[in-house]
């Protein structure tokens, strides 16, 4: 099944570093020497920056993000530094963190999904779902959508997490910032020989309660297949 990988155009920083990645980009090889360089980072702006950082080189496997002094440290091949210097500089213009309230638990909720292209009666279970799967529908030929799997999971932002349900496993991780809710994950099904295959690696960035469809793949037999997200944030902390 090919993996596919849909970056948040909005956070154009994160964008950036992904490009830069094994899948996205060629300058970043396996094989590619890597250099460590400090970044100058305003002190209300380094931990933001350093867990935005943190989720994509993690993601991607090509280095990793330390602080020191008020100061980043970052090792990663020598032709992403100058990526990461401007994600850097573009993150560091955005506000302030947001203190306790980028503390507190987020609820993250995945569906995957089976679309096809023949009307039948609409599952109820879906219904929230509908503007998201209407723009689907319009983008892709779809018309009717089938609930294949479902998990939530309740988390504490910049911690790992991992929820399963039946064939469905997501893992990954997911902070809070003042753009929304940045998510990393990888995203699982179980197959009939049942072993796991990846069905989706994606960095996003969520707005509270907003249904977003991360991926659309084509399984085994022909069927498009689809992966909405939800991220939720306590009561009182929109």
């Amino acid at each position: 099944m090919r993996i596919l990988k849909t970056w948040a155009t909005a956070f154009v920083a994160i964008a950036a570093l992904a490009g830069c990645g094994r899948e996205g980009g060629a300058a970043a090889t396996d094989g590619e020497a890597k250099a460590v360089q400090v970044y100058e980072v305003p002190p209300a702006q380094l931990q933001s920056v350093q867990q935005a950082l943190d989720m994509v080189l993690r993601v991607d496997e090509i280095g990793s993000v330390t602080s020191s002094g008020g100061r980043l440290v970052v090792l990663a091949p020598s032709s992403t530094q100058a990526s990461i210097d401007k994600a850097i500089a573009t993150l560091s213009s955005q506000q302030a963190d947001a203190g306790p309230v980028g503390e507190a638990p987020l609820r993250l909720r995945f569906w995957l999904l089976a679309g096809s292209s023949g009307t039948g009666a609409p599952d109820p279970r879906l219904a929230p779902l509908k503007p998201a799967l209407d723009e689907a529908s319009k983008s892709l030929g779809l018309q009717g959508f089938t609930l294949q799997g479902f998990t939530d999971v309740l988390i504490s932002p910049g911690k790992s997490f991992n929820s399963q349900a039946g064939n469905f496993l997501v893992d990954g991780i997911a902070n809070r910032s003042t753009a929304g809710v940045m998510l990393s994950a990888n995203i699982q099904v179980a197959q009939a020989s049942g072993n796991w295959e990846s069905l989706v690696r994606t960095e996003a960035l969520l707005d509270p309660g907003q249904f977003l469809v991360l991926s659309t793949s084509t399984g085994p037999d022909g069927t498009m297949e689809l992966v909405v997200a939800q991220a939720q944030l306590p009561a009182g902390k929109d």
